[in-house]
């Protein structure tokens, strides 16, 4: 009876060292480990009192255009308004609030088209406005991921010709001045500034 009194406290002493070990072996380890914080915010641009009025200022969409000056030289265009309100309101406060210049042309598709965005990167949506525009040439439009329901709300491109897309995509705009700035356009080419005004 005493061996087994003394056989049984020797196991439970064994097993009590062994579960400390285990328990102190776990908190070791993470301790260890780098301390993972909440995500980081993606960086947004820093923008001036100035520039941060200019985009609180309202502007008729409807008679609005935009000039996108590049390293090629300027673009002008006019925006459809009445079948993209939304997605032009989007535009022109990105491009008042600064976030499409010193942006590179990332993505140039010959005879089909070129593509640009905010150089700050972000996940941001905006719904799919559809209307019986066509991809031709000269038409702007909000990129999107294949097969996705809504578009990037900061990336845009520019129709070189008419092309087919595969789903409904956001056409929101025409170029109306300096299609051979387009046409010139290659990888790399940058967005200097992207002003707005009233037509006329």
């Amino acid at each position: 009876m005493l061996l087994q009194n003394k056989n049984r406290r020797s196991y439970i002493e064994r097993f009590t060292v062994m579960l400390l070990a285990a328990l102190f072996t776990v908190y070791l380890v993470s301790c260890s480990q780098e301390q993972k914080g909440p995500p980081k915010p993606k960086a947004r641009p820093t923008v001036s009192a100035d520039t941060m009025q200019a985009a609180k200022t309202k502007i008729d969409i409807h008679n609005a255009m935009a000039v996108i000056e590049t390293d090629k030289g300027a673009i002008e265009v006019e925006f459809f308004a009445d079948v993209a309100p939304k997605t032009v309101e989007n535009f022109l406060k990105n491009a008042r609030l600064e976030y499409y210049n010193h942006a590179t042309f990332h993505r140039v598709e010959p005879g089909k088209l070129i593509q640009a965005g905010s150089r700050f990167p972000t996940e941001d949506t905006i719904a799919i406005e559809t209307s019986d525009h066509q991809p031709a040439r000269g038409i702007l439009a909000m990129a999107k991921a294949e097969g996705a329901t809504v578009a990037d709300a900061t990336q845009f491109f520019i129709c070189l010709d008419t092309i087919i897309l595969d789903s409904d995509y956001t056409l929101f705009g025409q170029v109306t001045k300096g299609l051979e700035v387009v046409d010139s356009i290659a990888v790399g080419d940058q967005i200097m500034t992207v002003k707005v005004r009233e037509k006329g």
